[in-house]
């Protein structure tokens, strides 16, 4: 009998422990889809310009939050910005909300050659509220949500896609 208790005690660790990294880790309500985006969401631009993302209904919504010291998201950019070229006149249009200190993404902006908006708050903290709003309760970076154009979530997404997952994922909910 005493053998079997480590492993018996083992096992229960295991299977806590995933039960608490699903609870706490998993976004709030799966992907989201069908929802409708929370509105009255407000960021700036880097002019310090505000903005909402009601502004951005009728479009192919998808809003990427990262941070220049996101690994994962520097890696996410270069395909985020290719689609932008490639989609936006089919109406898709990717923000990039930056939790981030303003300073810091603004240096980073030449390097990365992003070519959609790029937001921020006046606290990364600010940022982290809205993430939340939208279903990332754990701050995880890059967070992505794709929002149709009647302003539904289509999905969200903890973690850098992969190029062809989410291209693949933005044509087929591009107008026809």
């Amino acid at each position: 009998m005493r053998p079997i208790l480590p492993v018996v005690v083992v096992c229960a660790l295991a299977i806590g422990g995933g039960l608490f990294a699903y609870r706490h880790f998993a976004p709030q309500g799966g992907d989201g889809a069908g929802k409708p985006l929370p509105t009255g969401i407000q960021m700036s631009d880097l002019d310090g310009h505000p903005h909402t993302l009601d502004e951005y209904r009728g479009k192919l919504l998808l809003i990427n939050f990262w941070a220049t010291w996101c690994g994962p998201c520097l890696h996410e950019i270069p395909q985020l910005a290719k689609l932008q070229t490639e989609f936006g006149a089919r109406g898709l249009q990717i923000i990039g909300p930056a939790v981030d200190d303003p300073d810091a993404v603004r240096g980073m902006l030449a390097t990365l050659a992003i070519n959609y908006p790029v937001l921020v708050t006046k606290a990364p903290e600010e940022m982290i509220k809205t993430m939340d709003q939208l279903g990332n309760s754990v701050g995880g970076l890059p967070f992505s949500v794709l929002v149709g154009a009647d302003g539904k979530i289509i999905k969200r997404q903890i973690g850098e896609f992969s190029a062809a997952e989410l291209k693949e994922l933005v044509e087929s909910q591009l107008p026809k």
